[in-house]
């Protein structure tokens, strides 16, 4: 099991000044990665040509999306998912946003799944999983990335991303 504290991992300025990014997991073959972005203002995303995203408000009100003409509002905890290669303007109408990102090549199935964990709950996770703490979590605290195999326990709010091989 791997366990990623996204406290403890540099956040990289993207090259418009809109945020940051902290990079928490990636494939060795770099055919996916998970990162956590901090949304400060409204401006362009990158493009991630031939890769799609799903994209997940972990904290913050919401994000209003601009893709490819075609404005989203992505609500707190609900993935949102779009081609990693289109035109994305984001705004941020009602304050700064923190996002969980999975972005993947298109020979891996990216999945985000937002589960509330009781007490008493353990959570068991594959190898092709991940789960970010979007608040509670224990000993492991919000913030905190958990990499299968593995499991996370207690009473928790997690952002399950499934990261499945294709074809």
């Amino acid at each position: 099991m791997t366990v990623v504290r996204a406290e403890d991992v540099a956040p990289q300025p993207w090259p418009n000044g809109g945020g940051t990014t902290r990079e928490l997991l990636r494939a060795a073959d770099r055919s996916w990665r998970i990162s956590l972005a901090e949304i400060v203002s409204d401006g362009p995303f990158s493009v991630f040509g031939g890769q799609h995203r799903v994209l997940t408000v972990v904290e913050g009100p919401v994000l209003s999306l601009d893709v490819d003409g075609e404005t989203h509002v992505v609500e707190p905890q609900r993935p949102f998912a779009f081609p990693g290669d289109a035109e994305v303007v984001a705004s941020v109408p009602e304050g700064p946003v923190r996002a969980l990102n999975a972005i993947a090549d298109p020979g891996v199935a990216a999945y985000v799944t937002v589960l509330e964990l009781g007490r008493s709950s353990t959570l068991p996770l594959a190898a092709d999983q991940a789960a970010y703490v979007v608040k509670g979590g224990g000993d492991l605290g919000t913030g905190t990335l958990v990499a299968g195999p593995g499991e996370v326990a207690g009473r928790c709010t997690v952002a399950v991303v499934t990261l499945q091989q294709v074809g």
